[in-house]
């Protein structure tokens, strides 16, 4: 089995940390100086995208490096399987179909500071695309890869993406109201802890058991990092065009960029990701 990685970033290496078993793997990067050129001699079975898709000065998805690593693959005539693992807005991702053959949506759902364990520990697996194409990317997950998920959802691209999306934009809503929460909570109740209220809220499962600590990993309040910004903002801008108020999303972004401006410094995947938090709307 022969695979190629176009982006070695988190999602690149933590798909390569996961092989086992007889993969020879082409990992394509400028920062590694390897070109895509490189995969006309290599003849890989499956290319794997993971390339960047930061946020736009407007807060939309931008797709250039996408769209570039697109065209030449197309300039090759590549007959390998195609596999986006890179977060694509729905409409973005039916222009990506049109363009490439033998594509499946595969999105990630792995937190960067644990990208590693989460690739490999996930119980969700995600193929959106034409079924027999989907069903030789499942195998490989299963014969190539020691990720645990061993039943994998199959469905199409558009959904594929709506799960994706779906998540992430909630997990940054429940992050607003926890920080909302939380200066409430210290309020009315100076003496408390913080910690002790979370477990117990805990014990109910339907709360879920991530994105309540606040302030958050990265010792800041609000939703940060470089994906539930970008990732929330042009979900919100998605569905304003085609006509779609998502009011509580918005909402949770805008309390979001009240708590995140506040900081004088964007951290650097931010900044790599072009995310500000300076939006109105």
């Amino acid at each position: 089995m022969k695979i190629a990685i176009i982006g070695y970033g988190f999602v690149g290496k933590a798909l390569e940390s996961s092989l086992t078993g007889d993969v020879s793997v082409l990992k394509i990067d400028p920062k590694l100086g390897s070109q895509i050129t490189e995969i006309n001699n290599f003849h890989p079975d499956i290319i794997f995208i993971c390339v960047p898709t930061p946020m736009n000065s407007e807060f939309s998805q931008d797709l250039s490096i996408l769209h570039k690593v697109v065209n030449e693959l197309n300039a090759f005539n590549i007959k390998s399987l195609v596999v986006l693992k890179s977060t694509v807005l729905p409409n973005h991702l039916g222009e990506i179909n049109n363009q490439i053959q033998n594509l499946i949506y595969n999105p990630e759902f792995l937190r960067e500071k644990s990208a590693e364990a989460d690739f490999i520990n996930s119980n969700l697996i995600v193929f959106g695309g034409h079924i027999e194409n989907a069903k030789k990317i499942s195998a490989f997950y299963l014969n190539y890869t020691n990720c645990i998920c061993k039943e994998h959802i199959f469905t199409d691209l558009i959904s594929a993406s709506f799960v994706k999306y779906s998540i992430n934009t909630f997990l940054a809503t429940k992050i607003s109201f926890f920080n909302e929460l939380y200066t409430l909570y210290c309020s009315a109740v100076p003496d408390g802890n913080w910690e002790e209220f979370i477990k117990i809220l805990l014990r109910d499962n339907r709360m879920g058991n991530s994105h309540m600590n606040v302030p958050g990993h990265d010792g800041r309040f609000g939703f940060g990092g470089a994906c539930l910004p970008k990732d929330s903002n042009a979900f919100l801008n998605y569905a304003k065009d085609l006509g779609i108020d998502l009011n509580v999303l918005q909402n949770a972004i805008l309390t979001n960029n009240k708590i995140r401006g506040k900081y004088n410094e964007p951290t650097l995947r931010e900044t790599e990701q072009n995310i500000n938090f300076n939006g109105e709307d």
